[in-house]
Order: C-alpha cells, then structure tokens, then sequence
C-alpha cells in the first residue's frame, strides 16, 4: 500500500459490521492530513464531538484515488480512536 496517496479530503470508509465478509463498507470520516508518517488526522466536521481524531496508518487496508479503507469495523474504530494528538517519542 502506498500511503502517499493519502491525502486531505479524502473519504474514511470502516468495514460493515459484519466485516470484510458482511455489509458494505461505512463512512467513517475524512482525512485531514498525514502527522508524522504514521497518524491520520480527521476533521473535525465529521466528528461527532466537533473535535479531531487521530489513528494509527496501520489501521488502512487500501486507499485508491477517492478513499482510504480501514481494516477495522465501525465499532472497533470508534473504540480506539485517539482523542489527542500522539506525540513524538
């Protein structure tokens, strides 16, 4: 996978809840920007507490011209988002 093709703007789509085997795949968000090579920030406008999120680039299992797809369902996302920035170190 090619992560500089993740860009700003770009839809965040989470397996349907049944997983890669159920249902289609669930809007989750949409991408901010890349932090430090290794984070995906989200805006803000998309969040339901108006804030932005963070989660680690492992998390993407493909991105093409329009989206990034994340490995995780929309439970599991939301269960481990960060909620602040991550830091260096």
């Amino acid at each position: 996978m090619d992560i500089s093709k993740i860009r700003a703007d770009l839809a965040v789509y989470a397996e349907g809840p049944g997983g890669l085997d159920g249902a289609s795949d669930v809007h989750f968000g949409t991408v901010d920007g890349v932090e430090a090579g290794k984070y995906i920030k989200l805006k803000k406008l998309d969040s339901p507490d108006g804030q932005h999120h963070w989660f680690p680039i492992n998390w993407v299992r493909a991105v093409d011209e329009s989206a990034v797809f994340l490995n995780k369902t929309v439970d599991q996302a939301l269960a481990d988002l960060m909620n602040e920035a991550p830091s260096e170190g």
